[in-house]
């Protein structure tokens, strides 16, 4: 694979970064697009590019010839560690050598900008709890610059890309900080065997990457707490963030994971107390959702969402944002999954329930008996079975 040097131009009163890049799959153009106000932040270095198609030249076994500038850190991480941390998530991907044209190493003085991805979510609120309401916060880690990419997250494409971040203009008005919307044609260089959340650490980096021009620290939000952390097997790349993204860095963008001291119970709990959020919190999964509120209440993350702030004692704060009525008629069965659950996030929500003295629904518990009454049944029905098929072995 061989990534030609960026241009940088304008079209249409937006900026644009796109690099050449010729593999075995043919010739192509990776591009990056936002508005032309934010020029200023865009880097002419080639390690967006390199971090966005790292992945994709690994699944190829491909390596990596880039005319551009790189920074020495960057490829120095990229060449040796990150690729075992890949592996390790992706047993799949091959190593592969990366070659630079040019390589940008010693001490540079990293641009004043703090930049954090904001969705709407309980990670990203979290995120500015911690790092914009809070009076606590140094200046240098407090956000400045909200980023919200195209880069996979957005199944059906741009339509539902520009759907979204508009939704999200309320709540940036009321935080008051700039709001750099980027888009890209990062997707078409990944196979469907590559999910995005198996692979959005990356993705999200480069943008940060392509950004250093006047972004010295990413702060990326975590979705897991550092007892849940991992560096193995995974369909979701965040359980090891907080390895893989300081390797993401160079001597111009300090990047990081933020948030893993909390659990997603006490993140919901923390995000409940801004008033902010009550009107234009956003964690909804269905993307196909057409209704008259920001969230359509009854998918995995709105459940997941609403239980917990039920136990809490704040469903109502979020009546504007969610329908509680469509919640309320799906919560029985979803407190049933709840204790039928082995994952760590849905764990800490019945945990939580225990701590609080507050019961689950009994009709949750019921159904959640009879299941496991019908799997224990199944069990014992098919170890029967084995014994007389193999005459009592």
């Amino acid at each position: 694979m061989r990534i030609s040097k960026p241009e940088i131009v304008r079209e249409n009163r937006r900026v644009v970064q796109r690099t050449r890049v010729q593999s075995a799959r043919g010739d192509a153009s990776l591009w990056y697009s936002l508005d032309e106000s934010f020029s200023e932040l865009v880097s002419s270095s080639s390690d967006a590019a390199l971090a966005a198609l790292l992945i994709p030249a690994m699944a190829a076994g491909e390596d990596i010839e880039v005319a551009g500038t790189i920074s020495e850190r960057l490829l120095y991480n990229l060449s040796r560690p990150l690729q075992r941390v890949f592996r390790h998530v992706i047993p799949a991907l091959r190593p592969v050598a990366i070659r630079a044209d040019e390589v940008a190493g010693g001490r540079t003085f990293p641009a004043a900008g703090v930049a954090t991805g904001f969705s709407g979510g309980i990670d990203s609120y979290c995120v500015l709890a911690d790092h914009h309401y809070s009076t606590e916060v140094p200046a240098r880690f407090r956000v400045s610059h909200l980023l919200f990419n195209n880069v996979g997250s957005h199944a059906t494409g741009e339509p539902l890309f520009e759907q979204r971040h508009e939704r999200l203009r309320p709540a940036v008005e009321r935080l008051g900080l700039p709001f750099v919307v980027v888009n890209s044609n990062l997707s078409s260089f990944y196979d469907e065997d590559f999910s995005f959340q198996q692979t959005h650490t990356p993705r999200n980096a480069s943008v940060a990457l392509l950004l250093q021009g006047g972004i010295g620290r990413f702060l990326y939000a975590s979705a897991y707490a550092y007892p849940d952390a991992f560096v193995g097997p995974s369909y979701d790349m965040a359980y090891s963030d907080t390895v893989t993204l300081p390797l993401l860095s160079t001597e111009s963008l300090d990047a990081f994971s933020v948030g893993s001291e909390y659990t997603r119970v006490e993140k919901t709990l923390r995000v409940a107390e801004l008033p902010d959020s009550h009107a234009t919190l956003d964690v909804c999964a269905n993307a196909q959702y057409a209704g008259g509120y920001a969230n359509c209440s009854t998918c995995w993350k709105c459940l997941r969402t609403l239980a917990t702030l039920e136990i809490a004692g704040r469903l109502e704060r979020y009546t504007a944002s969610f329908d509680l009525d469509a919640y309320r008629r799906h919560r029985r069965e979803y407190f049933s999954t709840l204790l039928a659950s082995r994952d760590p996030l849905l764990r800490e929500i019945v945990e939580f329930a225990a701590q609080r003295g507050y019961s689950l629904p009994i009709s949750s518990r019921l159904v959640h008996a009879t299941r496991a009454d019908r799997v224990a049944g199944l069990a014992k029905r098919v170890v029967r079975k084995l014994t007389r098929s193999s005459g009592g072995g």
